[in-house]
């Protein structure tokens, strides 16, 4: 994308920022069902993901649930002007926290990992977040260098004088973990995607067996002596809810596959309670094993 294109988006995103919360979401049902039917790849991806979790779910079933789920991420991404610019007021109006004291009993006492799966409402919940704690997290690098860097600076935009800052995917976990030690502040955690084979093992995600899942967590927790506070972002009505969920105690354990199922059991407990905004158009199950890596998706 151009530099103008670029421009031209943020100026709509900074529009939208401007208009009713029932706006917006009117907005997003619309585009949404529109995204629906016109991206039918993202959209048999998301039925594909939904067949291998819930293998006695009936086809309408899961076509009403990537259907919502469309809408919702698609208000989300309108969203991100909250994201860009709103102002503190604004952010505390629209993003609630719930529980909070989870965080605070360990900050700048011991390093928390907060653990949130890929909810659409994730990165809103993490500029609230970053209103109250200091801490970092990690980002995906994308094909625009400008839209990067836009993205990094909205994201640590309240916190970057304070010492917080995200870091590239491919700088690896280790600088986190130094920072941590250092500082004793916060982890925003995401670790429920494929990043292939190395460093993941295999282990249940709902009905399926062999979902490849990053095994880092115990690991971080060991090096670090962190705490895990796992978190949940949900869209309620005109906004959105973090919510934060009592530390987990006896973590790690001896057994990392027992570790890394917990970690996969919270985020299932997390997505039953509203399915649709889970993240199910990510090819989540690409990497099998004695499989090429995406086959399982041929057909999508």
């Amino acid at each position: 994308m151009s530099k103008i294109g670029i421009a031209c988006v943020l100026l709509f995103i900074r529009f939208l920022n401007l208009l009713p919360r029932f706006a917006i979401n009117f907005l997003g049902n619309i585009l949404g069902t529109i995204g629906y039917y016109a991206a039918s790849e993202r959209r048999n991806i998301g039925l594909k993901n939904l067949s291998l979790c819930f293998p006695h779910m009936s086809i309408q079933e899961q076509k009403s649930i990537i259907k919502k789920h469309f809408k919702y991420l698609v208000t989300s991404a309108l969203d991100y002007g909250i994201v860009f610019y709103a102002s503190r007021k604004k952010i505390k109006q629209y993003i609630q926290l719930k529980n909070l004291e989870n965080v605070f009993k360990y900050y700048e006492k011991q390093p928390v990992i907060i653990l949130c799966p890929h909810f659409v409402g994730l990165d809103l919940g993490a500029i609230r977040l970053s209103l109250e704690v200091v801490g970092y997290s990690v980002y995906s690098k994308q094909k625009n260098d400008s839209i990067t860097d836009k993205l990094v600076q909205a994201r640590i935009r309240f916190f970057k004088d304070k010492g917080g800052k995200i870091f590239a995917r491919q700088d690896g976990l280790r600088v986190i973990i130094k920072k941590l030690r250092e500082t004793k502040r916060v982890f925003y955690y995401l670790p429920d995607q494929d990043f292939g084979e190395r460093d993941s093992i295999f282990v249940p995600f709902f009905a399926f067996p062999n979902c490849a899942t990053v095994s880092a967590l115990p690991k971080i927790v060991k090096m670090t002596n962190a705490v895990v506070v796992p978190a949940a972002v949900y869209k309620k009505g005109n906004g959105y809810e973090m919510e934060f969920f009592p530390a987990w105690e006896n973590y790690p354990t001896t057994d990392i596959t027992q570790d890394v199922i917990r970690m996969n059991q919270f985020v299932e407990a997390a997505v039953s309670k509203d399915i649709a905004q889970y993240f199910w158009l990510h090819k989540r199950f690409k990497t099998q094993p004695q499989m090429e890596r995406g086959s399982i998706y041929k057909d999508c």
